[in-house]
């Protein structure tokens, strides 16, 4: 491979040049460099989307707060938190609160009940821990059950996470009862909410997956199928009936002398114990899945340390092998190898580099990252002597055509023996035209408050394609399809397993204090968008504000998260605020370069909280590509 040797000089661009080359342990200034990033971002020809210190014509408020900052993906959710949080809660109180409701009002995209993998930073325990929250697959998913059977919205149920999630951080780390949490999601539940635009879109986009269960058409199109209108009140009475369910298990644990644990646990238990899980067990009979009362009753998770790594003094937290946690890890321990500020911003060497850091990382967790339980990072996975060893197969002049080889870190050698040379398919199926048709799920939360707490969450599983459980407004989501059914890879199927999900929240700590929290929807390009908007604060000196609406990329040139092969080679896609110029730099290079247009959804949609290490100040951001909320005070 050739010397890594980057060469920045666009001069019709107006840009400046700079040289840097791969190194260790390079420093690089958290502020801008003399004359301000501003300069090397011009030529995106927009000034409000573009990052500057200085610019007073904001897009939007900056929302700050001493006291307590929230940003979520829609605005209710985010007023139940900020409620929360002015009466006097912690993030902890806050964040259940806003998390509960959010499934409520998001229930196409993330929807009661799925996955919802948490990471936090405890103020009184000065700790960060995260939660496993991707449940595991029933006793009856066995490898050669989906051999023979193949995945499909009915069978990739998967046991649900996000209740035992919410509680679990409610018990341990709140201050209310499940009964006061969860009055707003109540509230929206049984008086409705109104029915906004990408909601809109996506019950008419997934119409077919909709119509397909009864009562799945009957809550989304209440008005009848055709029929819904922005504006309309989403009703879901069933949800508001499980809510009370839950509620009285609570007050009857309360009025027999039981604690407030005792009573969160009860509520807790009502769902997976009660009347809740016996229908969920009729119900996936009658319909042929394999989802069982026993799988219910017998899920219990747990709490985690963090995967975490460290970049140029901050320290990135994540979740373990179940979510796509990892990835971030093997990227920044690459990544830390450059003088990215040398590169220029968004330029097409600094896209190429990250592009093809990605590309690597992706190889990694394709062939090792499982939940850990089940299948252990080799040694040495996670190690920066591994991440300078992976970063040896990169070209400065031509990009990966093909997701490359995953290496060995057990023997610290850039490619295993035997690893394959191509994942790419020899021919595409009808519905595999789109890299991008399978991502659509996910939402988004973090809270931050004055006693030095962070939440950071992701939660999942929409119910348009996938059956609610009748009589009780809720559904199990579709995770399992994200399981691989290759026995070589470490996300193989199994009975009980937890699928490495996409989804994954990231905590940054400073100096031992936490600096910020940041998540987002949006399938494979979850950690792609989070390591963007992360370096964009801390190389780029970007306010969260600023780091979110910035133009971004992503890399599609690897098997989709529960698949073996790559649907989509060299694929990059591209917000055209990025100029045409660095596109066909990029082509150049054997980029597949693809438009995004200028603002993109499925660019993801981080939601951000940030503290400032001097003053204590906290800034919450959303991102204005879905219809995120941030509220402070």
């Amino acid at each position: 491979m050739k010397q890594l040797v980057w060469v920045v000089a666009v001069a019709a661009l107006g840009l400046v040049a700079w040289r840097g080359s791969a190194m260790d342990g390079v420093e690089q200034a958290a502020a801008p460099a003399e004359g301000g990033v501003f300069a090397t971002i011009a030529p995106f020809h927009s000034y409000g989307h573009v990052h500057d210190a200085d610019n007073v014509e904001a897009m939007r408020p900056r929302v700050m707060g001493t006291h307590g900052v929230i940003s979520s993906g829609h605005y209710l959710a985010t007023q139940a938190g900020y409620d929360v949080l002015r009466a006097g809660g912690n993030a902890f109180d806050a964040g259940v609160t806003a998390g509960m409701a959010l499934k409520a009002l998001k229930m196409d995209y993330a929807g009661w009940t799925g996955v919802a993998p948490l990471i936090l930073y405890s103020a009184a325990e000065d700790r960060v821990i995260t939660r496993v929250g991707a449940g595991t697959s029933p006793a009856l998913a066995t490898l050669d059950y989906f051999l023979e059977h193949g995945k499909s919205p009915v069978n990739n149920a998967l046991i649900p996470a996000d209740i035992d999630v919410w509680l679990a951080a409610l018990d341990r780390f709140g201050t209310l009862s499940f009964s006061e949490a969860a009055q707003p999601t109540l509230r929206i539940a049984e008086e409705g909410y109104h029915l906004y635009k990408m909601q809109k879109w996506m019950i008419e986009d997934q119409m077919e997956g909709i119509l397909a269960f009864p009562y799945n058409r009957d809550f989304w199109f209440q008005n009848g199928v055709g029929e819904q209108r922005l504006g309309d009140l989403m009703v879901n009475a069933d949800l508001g009936r499980l809510i009370r369910y839950m509620m009285e298990a609570e007050q009857q644990a309360l009025a027999s002398g039981g604690s407030r644990s005792e009573g969160i646990r009860a509520a807790r238990d009502a769902f997976y114990k009660g009347d809740p899980a016996r229908d969920v067990d009729r119900f996936f009979r009658e319909i042929g899945g394999i989802v069982r009362y026993e799988d219910l009753a017998g899920y219990e998770s747990r709490w985690e340390e963090p995967l975490g790594t460290s970049f140029h003094g901050y320290d990135v937290y994540t979740g373990g092998g179940w979510s796509q946690g990892p990835r971030i890890v093997l990227m920044l321990n690459m990544l830390e190898n450059y003088d990215l500020r040398a590169l220029g911003y968004n330029t097409p060497e600094y896209i190429h580099l990250l592009s093809q850091v990605i590309d690597l990382a992706m190889a990694d967790a394709h062939k090792y990252v499982g939940d850990p339980d089940f299948a252990p990072a080799p040694e040495g996975l996670y190690e920066k002597a591994y991440a300078r060893e992976r970063i040896g197969l990169i070209d400065e002049e031509s990009a990966f055509q093909d997701m490359p080889p995953w290496g060995d870190p057990a023997a610290m050698a850039a490619v295993a023996d035997g690893a394959p040379l191509s994942f790419v398919m020899s021919r595409a199926r009808p519905d595999d035209s789109d890299p991008e048709v399978h991502s659509i799920d996910t939402s988004s939360l973090n809270v931050m408050d004055g006693e030095g707490n962070l939440f950071s969450l992701t939660e999942s599983d929409g119910h348009t394609g996938t059956p609610m459980i009748p009589g009780w407004g809720f559904g199990l989501g579709n995770r399992m399809g994200q399981f691989n059914l290759d026995p070589g890879l470490a996300n193989v199927m199994a009975p009980g397993k937890r699928p490495r999900n996409t989804n994954a929240p990231l905590l940054v700590m400073k100096d031992g204090q936490p600096f910020m929290g940041l998540s987002t929807p949006g399938g494979d390009q979850q950690l792609q968008s989070l390591l963007q908007v992360f370096l964009n604060v801390v190389v780029w000196g970007m306010s969260p504000e600023q780091a979110v609406d910035q133009p971004r990329f992503g890399s599609y040139n690897f098997p989709g998260s529960g698949s073996e092969v790559n649907r989509s080679p060299a694929l990059l896609r591209m917000e055209d605020r990025i100029p045409a110029e660095t596109a066909e730099a990029l082509r150049a290079m054997g980029h597949d370069v693809q438009s995004w247009g200028l603002w993109n959804w499925r660019a993801c949609a981080p939601t951000v909280t940030w503290r400032d290490p001097e003053t204590g100040l906290m800034i919450a951001a959303g991102d204005v590509r879905r219809e995120t909320a941030s509220l402070g005070f």
